[in-house]
């Protein structure tokens, strides 16, 4: 019992040597790496429907666009920011006109809910 112990601690100081980071001052190695702050912001989202299914395309600054086949997946793959900016955006949209079809209005009032306080005194 005590040999294997004597092994395994003799093991374990093997690998502790193996583990040990060297400093060296002549590293020429880059690693890029790409700022948060670099974040490619939501600027317009718009409703497609194929196969009788609504997908959500949501664009970015850059031009860049996602398809989101469900409202739940948009949520997984969105940062609270990203939440945000799209609720800014709604809320712009559907100021000055009424949503015109389902997805519009689900997206609308979701959001809204989301983000704002409930007016408690609302008829439902």
């Amino acid at each position: 019992d005590t040999a294997k112990k004597q092994r395994i601690n003799e093991e374990a100081e093997e690998l502790k040597r193996h583990l040990q980071i060297m400093v060296n001052d002549d590293d020429d190695v880059f690693t890029e790496t790409t700022p948060l702050a670099s974040k490619v912001p939501v600027i317009d989202y718009q409703i497609h429907h194929k196969n009788n299914k609504p997908y959500y395309k949501i664009i970015r600054a850059d031009g860049t666009h996602k398809l989101f086949i469900s409202f739940i997946t948009l949520l997984k793959n969105f940062d609270r920011e990203d939440l945000e900016t799209l609720w800014t955006l709604v809320k712009e949209i559907f100021e000055s006109i009424e949503p015109k079809n389902f997805s519009d209005d689900f997206l609308l009032n979701t959001l809204k809910i989301m983000f704002e306080k409930p007016n408690v005194e609302a008829n439902v």
